[in-house]
């Protein structure tokens, strides 16, 4: 809220500052609500200075800053430029892993056929002979291999 500005203001500023009250503007500063304010925030400032350390800390050398901000712009530019790769090599792992998980199982199903038809005597193959386990089991090692190229893609 604002208070309408005080025509002693100045002169009690000025006093706040130089640290010298007369009696008159010390009543007027009893009275004056804008007055009080005002020697009191300047009082505080001063304070405020006087704990702070009066040296100036040197700047940073601006070619320096103007060459970080480069580096971090090229650093996002590289990112948002990589971005569609690495979703396109994220999709074609998550194809070559549909492809290439039920080969496990079609392969063991051609070896069980081609030993039956080869009339090979004594060749029991185990029960885990469908295609269906060994299509299961190979999906979590296709989601490594997804895993992995992910990895590797967001690495380089």
């Amino acid at each position: 809220m604002m208070t309408d500005p005080c025509p002693r203001g100045e002169s009690v500023i000025e006093a706040a500052r130089a640290g010298r009250w007369s009696d008159e503007l010390t009543a007027h500063v009893a009275r004056c609500h804008s007055c009080r304010e005002s020697s009191t925030a300047i009082r505080w400032m001063i304070e405020l200075g006087q704990t702070v350390d009066s040296g100036q800390a040197p700047l940073p050398d601006p070619h320096l800053i103007w060459l970080k901000a480069r580096i971090r712009k090229r650093s996002e530019e590289s990112w948002r430029t990589l971005l569609p790769i690495l979703i396109a090599s994220g999709a074609s792992a998550i194809g070559l892993g549909m492809i290439v998980a039920p080969l496990p199982g079609n392969a063991w199903r051609s070896l069980r056929e081609w030993l039956t038809s080869a009339g090979i005597a004594g060749w029991e193959l185990p029960s885990l002979a469908s295609p269906g386990p060994l299509a299961i089991a190979w999906m979590p090692a296709a989601l490594l291999l997804i895993l992995l190229l992910l990895f590797t893609a967001s690495e380089a």
